[in-house]
């Protein structure tokens, strides 16, 4: 489950504690404003993340998920799911890297 992930990315964004700052946003279904924004929103001195957790590479997003999506890729912001595997291989460690100042 996503609850798996979650907790994953939180460690690996603990360990940049001074590098980047973060928020999580674990169920958008409470905020104001449209469902379906993205799990994460990471900065840092070199750009900005939009992340949505899954479970799976084949997990679907929903409907106001796939909206977002859409909406953040079309004002070119950086927007990706991340899934279990990603954090096993790697992959989410890596781009939270491209975010810090130092090379």
């Amino acid at each position: 489950m996503t609850e798996q992930v979650v907790p994953g990315v939180i460690r690996c964004l603990d360990s940049y504690a001074h590098s980047v700052r973060w928020i999580h946003f674990p169920d958008s279904r409470g905020m104001l404003g449209s469902r379906g924004f993205p799990d994460f929103v990471i900065a840092g001195p070199r750009g900005l993340l939009f992340r949505e957790c899954k479970p799976r590479p084949d997990s679907h997003l929903s409907p106001s998920q796939t909206a977002w999506r859409w909406m953040l890729l079309a004002a070119g912001a950086d927007y990706a799911v991340w899934t279990q595997q990603d954090l096993d291989d790697g992959t989410i460690e890596r781009q939270i890297d491209t975010l810090r100042s130092e090379p």
